[in-house]
């Protein structure tokens, strides 16, 4: 391809290029570059790149780059990097950075980036919009197991008692016949006031509440192997803590999704489920022995693959500023990791409060109209 054409591709790339020197100094720079930055090329030119990086994340992300690239080490890109603009906004680009090489000799870094700002701003208001609907989401599970427990079970419970009443009644002299649809009728109720409390405990256990995190996952262990057959045991190691309400419930929540795929989907007759207490973070792993899967290559992936379990574990992990890490392959089980810094990070556990109590509010206000 002739100079020109090659020239006239870099001047019209929808992405922005440009080069610098080893000192940082621009000597070339294409139309995108002025939308990108703000600045018109012929003030690019010659400006050091150092006046668009403001933060010490930018500066360190830069810095990584450049001795990698000139050691002529592995570096994964595209990679992100935020750059602030002519007005003082700051922009994030998704970039990729070359050596470029004159004589056998480094001259400069060549750089193709992407504006990604409003790309990055809206998965940022989908994160925020899904983990106001877990939230919202936990706050109607505890309000409706509150309810089924304080107000239809004692209302089941009554009906038992009075149907046992009217069976032992000598006054009322029952044939045979009767007394047995009396006790078939006791049977039934007995049968839906133990649904009753087992839907209640699946929507909010109370000894999570009562009891902490421990006690509750012994408990999903417990019901593992009294009614699936599974043998399910618990490990704990470090030295425990108390936990916060919030963290707790997260991380039950994740043990409870990865319980119920091994239940449904793996065919496994064992599941350990670990809890480590260490110094910087507290990890929860659940493994089995099950069949196993090709997971995705990437956790985003997730939901898109129809695996909305999982993807549901992301989502609350990093509401604790965590992460998580799925290993699986098939016919060799499947494990699950959270790691969730000791200190969860406050802006993730507190930083939708105002949006959570409008959307409680909103269902309060709709149960009222109703």
């Amino acid at each position: 391809m002739p100079e020109e054409a090659y020239h006239y591709l870099f001047e019209n790339a929808s992405d922005a290029i440009w080069i610098h020197n080893l000192e940082g100094d621009i000597v070339y720079a294409n139309k995108a570059c002025e939308k990108l930055t703000g600045y018109d090329r012929d003030e690019l030119i010659g400006t050091n790149i150092l006046k668009f990086l403001t933060s010490d994340k930018s500066h360190g992300t830069a810095r990584e780059v450049r001795q990698r690239l000139l050691a002529d080490e592995d570096i994964e890109q595209p990679y992100e990097q935020h750059i602030q603009r002519k007005d003082g906004t700051e922009s994030i680009v998704r970039m990729s950075t070359s050596l470029l090489v004159s004589g056998g000799e480094v001259k400069g870094f060549q750089h193709i980036a992407r504006d990604v700002t409003k790309e990055r701003q809206l998965q940022r208001n989908m994160r925020y919009y899904v983990q106001e609907i877990i939230r919202a989401q936990e706050f109607e599970r505890k309000r409706i197991a509150r309810e089924l427990h304080d107000d239809v079970s004692p209302t089941l419970l009554l009906l038992i008692q009075r149907i046992d009443a009217i069976t032992t009644s000598n006054r009322l002299n029952l044939s045979a016949h009767m007394k047995q649809k009396m006790e078939d009728l006791r049977c039934q109720s007995v049968e839906a006031l133990e649904s009753l409390r087992r839907i209640a405990q699946d929507l909010r256990p109370r000894i999570l509440d009562d009891l902490g995190l421990i006690p509750a996952l012994e408990w999903m262990a417990d019901s593992l192997i009294k009614n699936h057959g599974i043998e399910a045991q618990i490990e704990v190691s470090g030295q425990q803590r108390d936990l916060p309400s919030e963290v707790q419930l997260l991380l039950f929540r994740i043990a409870q999704e990865a319980l119920n795929n091994i239940r449904r989907h793996t065919n496994a007759s064992m599941a350990l489920v670990t809890v480590e207490f260490g110094d910087d973070e507290t990890l929860l792993s659940i493994s089995d022995n099950g069949k196993g899967f090709e997971p995705p290559e990437r956790m985003s992936d997730m939901a898109g693959s129809g695996k909305l379990g999982l993807a549901g574990m992301q989502e609350r992990a990093q509401l604790l500023g965590g992460r998580i890490n799925i290993s699986s392959q098939p016919g060799k089980g499947t494990t699950v990791t959270v790691h969730v810094p000791v200190k969860a990070r406050a802006e993730h556990l507190a930083s939708s409060q105002k949006g959570l109590k409008s959307i409680i509010n909103g269902m309060t206000g709709s149960q009222a109209r109703g």
